[in-house]
């Protein structure tokens, strides 16, 4: 099935961002933010344009293998290898400055350079940390190498420079929203979109022993529903946090400190999934 990928001068009709959603030919659209009565594989959903001439809602578009339970169809593994082997340090650190964090930051997320696709490479694992699949950034957007499958964004499964676990785990949105949390020296995993990653992060927190997780979330009405969803899957004692800027990343660019975070989080109640209660305090 023929589609365009959404970008800032053709933002998505649904959630008007300019990411991650996709348009197709038909008149349908998947939407990564926006909830509708039809999921689609990728964990999004799928949403008709007004005045589109099929009347009936079409199949589902295959992605190939992305999303869902399927196993991945490419050695994810094996190209992320390659790909950072062949990444210059210099190319690595000038993409860092471009994003505004450290070179190390984007190293314990696996940033690598796809030659093939011309794009910024990052590995998505599940929650044991086995690549399942990579995601690609360029700039014509954001999107997946074909045959993966969807997964998180960790920063402990990429070599000797990663983070150190530490008992509140922070779940961002996206590799780059990752790196700049481990900028920060937070403990940080990335969901692959504000709604989905709940299942494999449970899992993930699970290994390090996590005993509460702060969601960061867009301050817009999809990143807010999608930040209760993905806290509540994870049956921890969970806060929403919400930067005073576009996203995280910004924040680190403008100056913004761990600091800062902690004392927004200090007062904050805390929502236990468990006992439906509201409790706790960040120390």
């Amino acid at each position: 099935m023929t589609f365009t990928r959404v970008t800032k001068q053709q933002p998505c009709p649904v959630c008007k961002k300019p990411d991650w959603c996709r348009v197709f030919a038909d008149g349908w659209v998947e939407c990564m933010r926006v909830q509708s009565d039809r999921a689609a594989k990728s964990g999004g959903w799928m949403w008709r344009l007004q005045g589109a001439a099929t009347p009936h809602p079409s199949p589902l578009p295959s992605r190939g293998g992305e999303g869902g339970n399927k196993p991945p169809t490419i050695n994810a593994t094996k190209l992320m290898r390659e790909w950072l082997a062949a990444t210059s340090p210099a190319a690595l650190d000038e993409f860092a400055a471009s994003l505004g964090v450290s070179t190390p930051s984007l190293v314990a997320v696996g940033a690598a350079w796809a030659a093939p696709h011309a794009a910024w490479a990052f590995p998505m694992c599940d929650g044991h940390g086995n690549v399942v699949g990579i995601r690609l950034r360029n700039e014509r957007g954001k999107f997946a190498v074909r045959g993966s499958r969807q997964g998180i964004f960790t920063t402990t499964d990429h070599g000797p420079q990663t983070t150190v676990p530490q008992k509140t785990l922070f779940v961002c949105e996206g590799p780059t929203d990752t790196a700049a949390a481990v900028e920060l020296n937070l403990f940080a995993v990335g969901r692959p979109n504000c709604c989905c990653g709940g299942a494999e992060i449970k899992i993930y927190a699970r290994r390090y022993a996590v005993a509460r997780v702060v969601v960061v979330s867009d301050n817009d009405k999809p990143g807010l529903d999608g930040a209760r969803k993905v806290g509540g899957e994870l049956k921890l004692p969970f806060v929403i946090y919400v930067p005073p800027a576009k996203d995280l990343r910004e924040f680190v660019r403008l100056g913004g400190t761990r600091v800062m975070i902690e004392n927004t989080l200090h007062n904050t109640v805390w929502t236990n999934p468990e006992s439906a209660s509201r409790t706790g305090q960040y120390s």
